[in-house]
């Protein structure tokens, strides 16, 4: 029921290197290039990705599992779907070239698994270099924010007084505060932020960082569990927006939105990820309309494209 490409003896070219997708035995197989650059069979376990795209991971014997680059696109035939395509497509991605699906950048249980899983366990024997990776959930949940619920649901049970109600992270940076607007239209918060558990749980999947040891999950302080890396002329324009895949957080705490207390669910409901308002009406929860949703202040014709804040 999960998987949607087609496994019927499907070919798909790229960079001169033809891949098979076949059933065998009731199991799904692709046969593309390996890390020797040679044709070889190789069985799919996982599914994943969000619609319309769909990828699949092949397992190996050190407990690795990687992401295959040659996706399926969902979408009706009519709207260009239901068709392989290959998410590097022109880029030449040898099997020497680290982006080849059997390196360490493609490796699901170092690069992907961390951010899109909950618990995720990596356990990676270095003397072995075999990895017997564990999860809790396969996809976001709300340990990955919130941490253990345990307490949660006893506090739930019991229904005692507790404000923070189990939660081992409390992400209530927001309760009780107004963003109104002083007589100039520029926002101010009605109280000062105290602290940045908020952005700092955010940003332990929405930052370039390492991780600095197996325990990986939010605590509320991004330094205690990883290592942000710092404003490299190839990750950042001179203006701070992002040049390469940094996540925002590094570009977003260069702000004087941060510098003002702002917190990501300001904008952004944390549980949909979706905004909380559209259009220039994000920004216009805190700034006056008149004042920056005006010619004046964004330089373009009202309405534009240009005009739009983001």
């Amino acid at each position: 029921q999960t998987v949607l490409g087609k496994f019927d003896g499907a070919q798909f070219t790229e960079n001169g290197v033809t891949s098979t997708f076949f059933l065998k035995d009731g199991r799904y197989f692709v046969r593309t290039d390996g890390a020797d650059g040679k044709l070889a069979d190789f069985e799919l376990k996982y599914s994943f990705g969000i619609y319309p795209l769909q990828q699949y991971l092949v397992p190996f014997a050190d407990g690795r599992m990687q992401a295959l680059p040659i996706a399926w696109d969902a979408r009706p035939k009519g709207e260009g779907g239901q068709r392989w395509f290959h998410i590097y497509a022109g880029q030449h991605v040898t099997h020497q070239d680290p982006l080849h699906w059997t390196r360490l950048n493609q490796n699901w249980n170092y690069m992907c698994a961390e951010c899109h899983s909950t618990n995720l366990q990596r356990n990676y024997d270095a003397a072995t270099d075999h990895y017997n990776t564990t999860w809790t959930d396969m996809a976001v949940g709300c340990e990955s924010c919130h941490g253990p619920g345990s307490n949660h649901l006893a506090w739930a049970q019991k229904k005692t007084d507790d404000p923070g109600k189990g939660l081992r992270i409390a992400l209530d940076e927001r309760h009780g505060v107004q963003w109104t607007q002083d007589a100039a239209g520029n926002p101010a918060r009605s109280k000062l932020l105290d602290s940045h558990r908020e952005v700092e749980t955010c940003a332990v999947c929405h930052s370039r960082r390492q991780a600095l040891g197996n325990n990986t999950a939010p605590n509320g302080s991004l330094f205690d569990t990883h290592d942000p890396v710092l404003l490299h002329p190839d990750l950042y324009f001179p203006d701070g927006q992002q040049q390469d895949e940094v996540y925002v957080h590094g570009s977003f705490i260069q702000s004087k939105m941060y510098q003002h207390g702002v917190t990501c669910s300001d904008c952004h409901d944390p549980h949909s990820g979706k905004l909380r308002a559209t259009g220039n009406a994000t920004c216009t929860q805190c700034h006056a309309a008149p004042k920056y949703d005006a010619p004046a202040h964004h330089m373009h014709t009202a309405s534009s494209p240009g005009a739009q804040c983001v």
